[in-house]
């Protein structure tokens, strides 16, 4: 899987285990920590980067920082997913996690809380959730095969409305 942990992220795991309390404490310090190791560069990964490549490497795109902090994330025991959808503002698609945590009010319900490593930041307004999954493979946002001529070219939009929801 892209966000197996190696001995590198298990160290890691442990390291910020043991300065965070688990829950919201622990999530926001991961968060931090991929930020702060990881470097922003396209064209250095691709769609198939592990969680562990991308960490040793030391840099990636979105999707890379997401990986490294599921790992992470799951590494010390907090359920997480990976979110692929949209961030206002922004040309392309975007990825960050969701940490799923009790509500803590008894009635044995659970939150998702929104994280993106890339920004140092928790999602709120803005990000507009596509799809969740495991990790990149399970929410590819396309898939198939375009041929052309020497000259084709293929275009994509893309189109936001928020509304009121209640």
């Amino acid at each position: 899987p892209l966000t197996q942990a190696d001995d590198r992220i298990l160290r890691a795991a442990d390291d910020l285990s043991a300065v965070a309390e688990w829950g919201l404490p622990l999530a926001d310090r991961i968060n931090d920590w991929v930020y702060q190791s990881m470097t922003y560069r396209y064209e250095v990964t691709g769609v198939r980067t592990t969680a562990a490549a991308a960490l040793e490497l030391g840099a990636g795109v979105c999707q890379d920082y997401a990986h490294v902090m599921l790992a992470l994330c799951r590494a010390c025991g907090l359920p997480s997913r990976y979110v692929s959808g949209h961030l206002l503002g922004q040309g392309g698609t975007h990825a960050w996690v969701e940490v799923i945590l009790p509500t803590n009010d008894g009635s044995g319900d659970a939150i998702a809380h929104a994280f993106d490593p890339t920004h140092a930041s928790r999602g709120g307004l803005g990000y507009v959730t596509v799809a969740v999954g495991a990790d990149y493979s399970d929410v590819a946002p396309t898939s198939g095969t375009y041929v052309s001529g020497a000259r084709g070219r293929l275009t994509a939009t893309k189109r936001v409305s928020l509304v009121a929801v209640e």
